[in-house]
């Protein structure tokens, strides 16, 4: 049998008919209206109704979290996500224990977090700011160390660990000077690709650096060399100068300094022109595998081979980002990486550390801000919109539980007579229901 009204009808019958709210949207409703109270109380009858919704045990969490509540907050988050691991509770978790100073907590669930969101915006945010929690629990390790430097054992230190310090470009002309912070930065990232070496992370080696107040004229004297690779626990320093040979060419000399003893192992100058940088950085790197007798793969010699940039105008903006990160100046370094990716849109590198600096300069509280207002964004581009959900629900063109849960009612027959069941006929709808 074909059930069958005219289109006018059946359009009526799917934007007017009943929509009345489940608890859950009745407590949501009410907390997007500020009324904590009524919303604490619509969502705790909701999950007296169904204890096994994650999503009405987050919206409490969120609740009690904007209302100040942290305590109350972790704990039902913490129940959001034994039911079902989620990325918004992981979200607020790693905002509470930011909060409270919990770093590796709060670097443990913003992970979580990351990979439960899959792609897009919201997991770049959330990505952006578990770096900057990262940096900065590697800075509190740094100054603990220093700290503890009488207790530390160098005796201990992994044998295939090793440290890029900043090089010494104090000789060069004032504004290529930032140059030799780019370079070491490059050449720690081209060692990392190799699987024998365990690079030690720059963020605590400008901290090291800060803390014992050496200068930038020291950064290549090979008596410090020892004490900074027992602070970082490295057993190798890579030292370096850089150095004009002209009006447009530079020089780069560097020493590897083992922690235990102090030996120092010369490598080679190697000098080219300005605009061929990376050359000369490349070369610098392979110099400085052969001094340490490593065997690298093709794979890994291929890897160290690809250039972030052959801009030496996105180079120095990206450089000069380094710069102002170092004395914390992230509004400034966000600036200069980002107008290197602009110089080179290919120069990931410098694109991705606008992003972290951006982050670095905002509160958590500025970062909750955006990243809920991306959460919502991502949300509404997937599924039925609100409206258009309840309809087709309440007119019992989808029976589904979980639309009845956030959307409504009980389904009831559209006007005419009973369901349209599949395999008795179909009705075409014509029109944008988005007009409504």
């Amino acid at each position: 049998m074909l059930r069958s009204m005219p289109a006018t009808l059946l359009i009526l019958a799917l934007l007017f008919c009943g929509c009345a709210q489940s608890l859950y949207q009745q407590g949501r409703t009410a907390a997007e209206q500020g009324d904590n109270d009524a919303a604490i109380d619509l969502l705790y009858q909701a999950v007296e109704e169904r204890p096994d919704d994650y999503r009405a045990w987050r919206e409490i969490g969120l609740v009690w979290f904007r209302a100040g509540s942290y305590d109350k907050a972790e704990e039902v988050f913490a129940a959001s996500n034994r039911i079902r691991p989620n990325a918004l509770a992981n979200l607020y978790l790693g905002l509470i224990f930011e909060d409270s100073g919990e770093l590796d907590k709060a670097i443990r669930v913003y992970s979580a977090a990351a990979r439960l969101q899959g792609s897009g915006k919201t997991k770049d945010m959330i990505e952006g700011r578990l770096r900057v929690l990262i940096d900065r629990q590697l800075t509190n390790e740094a100054r603990q160390a220093v700290l503890q430097e009488e207790s530390l054992d160098v005796g201990s230190l992994p044998p295939n660990s090793i440290a890029v310090i900043n090089f010494d470009g104090s000789n060069l002309q004032s504004d290529l000077q930032p140059m030799a912070l780019g370079l070491a930065e490059f050449v720690a990232m081209d060692l990392a690709k190799v699987a024998e070496l365990k690079v030690l992370e720059r963020i605590k080696i400008n901290v090291i650096l800060d803390e014992l107040q050496i200068s930038e004229s020291n950064y290549a004297n090979t008596a410090v060399g020892p004490r900074v690779g027992r602070l970082l626990g490295s057993s190798r320093i890579v030292l370096g100068s850089v150095n004009s040979t002209g009006a447009d060419g530079f020089r780069i000399d560097g020493k590897l300094v083992k922690t235990t003893d102090g030996s120092v192992s010369g490598t080679r100058s190697w000098t080219g022109s300005l605009d061929e940088f990376f050359h000369v950085e490349k070369q610098f790197v392979f110099g400085i595998l052969d001094t340490l007798g490593v065997e690298i793969s093709k794979e890994e010699r291929d890897a160290i081979e690809e250039v972030p940039t052959e801009s030496f105008l996105a180079f120095m903006s990206y450089s000069k980002g380094l710069f102002y990160e170092r004395r914390g100046l992230h509004s400034d370094a966000a600036r200069l990486f980002r107008s290197a990716g602009d110089v080179d849109p290919g120069f990931i590198q410098a694109t991705n550390l606008a992003g972290v600096m951006t982050n670095a300069s905002s509160t958590s509280t500025g970062f909750e801000a955006n990243v809920t207002t991306s959460f919502r964004s991502e949300d509404a581009q997937t599924g039925y919109g609100t409206v258009q959900s309840a309809n087709l629900l309440n007119g019992n063109f989808i029976t589904d539980t979980d639309l009845y849960w956030t959307h409504g009612s009980l389904p009831g027959a559209p006007p005419g007579g009973g369901s349209i069941w599949p395999g008795y006929g179909s009705i075409i709808i014509r029109g944008n229901f988005d007009a409504y």
